[in-house]
């Protein structure tokens, strides 16, 4: 810990932190920063470009994350991960944006020695390439149409749209209309969705390494309406039919069939101190054969203690139904991302379903939330895991007898800003399995993250 603050502040050339007066503080608001003044230069001179870049560095350390076994080959992995973007937003009259961005990130695996391709994905995509029409005909409507980055709500459902291709890309090929009521203080989203596994399928990749977006093509639309007429409150509703087809052959998890989910969402302040949100979501329809009819529950209570140090205790409920078959299961969406945890999420959950569904699920979580400084920000929290059924009972997925108790996570998150250009963090996770599992997937599994961003 001690060498990575010590790098963390040498990348910054800062110093140890310590007491500032109010005029201190203000003094530093008006430091000179080259980045930013070049920048601003650069865009007075073409105030039709905006231009930016960040490079996000992470190394990697899990272990038993995909088999809670450690006598499994490739247990033990260390591996490096280097994001790279680029972007700009051309306005070439009012009202009307084309917004590009291209995105690389290269991975590395010290271990484990049966990664035969120690250097992997080196190829660049462009991961944001729209065109956005602000203010249509005079009217408060704006309108996307292409590569877009998208999320309702709280990204329950809706936030995810590549997801075999972990957090390098989220993006959504799409058309989008936003429409503001304001004298009913309503907006309204109408989406439609067409995306597809192969990641050339629009516009081939540079230096291709043929890397999957899903495990199947993605139809789908959306109408969302939020409404926040009732002070303190915010009511979202919304209608999602998502088609899976074109199911890509290597993926044994792959799925087709028609999915309807319908959801109402309601967050909240109680008072200066009490936050809550909670979402609920039927969904029917059929997949890969079987008929759906399913159940999902998202909720958060919060209590903020308002004191110098940001104090917080967070309580969470979330249930996922499970039926007797994995395909019966409530489907995430476009959900599918590390929502909660980075072990369970995408890792542990992938041992009987699809990574990142994380579905035939009941969680219950506990959080403390603090910033011991202004720059430092520390999560702790730890969730107990059930199983809504025991289906396989002994199968081999490597799921016990009998049991719904699926184990614990437990997690640890330090953020650490240095300044507005450079940011960085330090997660670590551990997972104990329950008796949902059998003796053969009963080891503890494990996680740690080092991260920092540069941003320009």
């Amino acid at each position: 810990m001690g060498m990575i603050a010590a790098a963390l502040l040498a990348a910054a050339g800062a110093k140890p932190a310590t007491a500032q007066s109010p005029t201190e503080v203000e003094e530093r608001k008006g430091e000179y920063c080259g980045l930013c003044e070049a920048k601003k230069r650069f865009h007075q001179a073409t105030p039709w470009l905006e231009v930016g870049a960040d490079l996000r560095l992470r190394a990697i350390y899990d272990q038993a994350v995909t088999s809670l076994d450690k006598d499994s080959r490739g247990h033990d992995r260390f591996w490096q991960r280097f994001r790279a973007r680029v972007w700009g937003k051309i306005t070439p009259i009012e009202n009307l944006d084309v917004n590009v961005r291209l995105v690389t990130e290269p991975r590395h695996y010290c271990r484990p020695d049966t990664q035969n391709d120690k250097f992997i994905r080196q190829e660049v995509l462009f991961d944001q390439l729209n065109v956005k029409w602000s203010k249509m005909f005079g009217l408060p409507m704006n309108a996307t149409v292409g590569r877009q980055d998208i999320r309702l709500g709280e990204g329950w459902l809706v936030n995810e749209g590549t997801p075999l291709d972990g957090s390098r890309t989220i993006f959504f090929d799409a058309a989008r209309l936003v429409c503001d009521l304001k004298d009913l203080k309503t907006q309204a989203n109408l989406i439609y969705i067409e995306n597809h596994a192969n990641s050339g399928y629009y516009i081939k990749p540079f230096d291709d390494d043929h890397v999957d977006l899903a495990e199947q093509d993605e139809r789908g639309a959306i109408l969302y309406l939020s409404n926040k007429s009732i002070a303190k409150m915010q009511i979202d509703g919304y209608f999602i039919w998502k088609h899976d087809s074109g199911a890509r052959s290597r993926y044994s998890k792959a799925t087709e069939g028609d999915l309807y989910t319908f959801g109402v969402l309601v967050k909240g302040d109680l008072d200066d101190h009490w936050k809550y949100y909670a979402e609920a979501a039927p969904q029917f329809g059929n997949k890969n054969g079987y008929d759906i009819s399913a159940f999902g529950l998202n909720s958060k209570l919060s209590y903020l203690f308002k004191d110098p140090r940001k104090n917080g205790l967070h309580l969470m409920y979330e249930y996922l139904s499970g039926g007797e078959h994995p395909a019966e299961n409530f489907d995430r969406l476009w959900g599918r991302y590390p929502q909660w945890s980075d072990i369970y999420n995408g890792y542990i959950d992938s041992i009987e379903d699809k990574a990142d569904n994380s579905s035939n699920l009941h969680r219950v979580g506990l959080a403390w939330s603090v910033e011991p400084t202004k720059k430092l920000e520390m999560l702790t929290s730890c969730s107990l895991l059930f199983a809504d059924d025991n289906y396989a009972k002994g199968t081999a997925t490597g799921l016990s007898d009998s049991g719904c108790f699926r184990g614990q996570v437990g997690s640890w998150l330090l953020k650490y800003t240095i300044n507005e250009h450079v940011k960085g963090h330090l997660l670590g996770e551990v997972f104990g399995p329950g008796d949902f599992y059998a003796d053969a997937r009963n080891d503890v599994a494990t996680f740690l993250r080092f991260e920092i961003v540069f941003s320009w």
